[in-house]
């Protein structure tokens, strides 16, 4: 089990660097930060594209 979610977090961290997101060690947590992204994740393990998707900003 345990090697399981750490390749599954191998993967996500991979993922992360193919869209410049920068994985951090947040605690008990991860940090993830790019360009339009700043969040904090309780886990890596089954982090998807979606999940690293810049949001959109609208102007007031």
């Amino acid at each position: 089990m345990t090697n399981k979610i750490e390749e599954l977090r191998q993967k996500a961290i991979q993922l992360c660097a193919e869209h410049g997101v920068t994985v951090r060690t947040y605690g008990q947590a991860w940090w993830l930060v790019g360009n339009g992204i700043n969040r904090v994740v309780a886990e890596l393990a089954g982090l998807c594209r979606t999940d690293i998707t810049p949001l959109a900003i609208a102007e007031r």
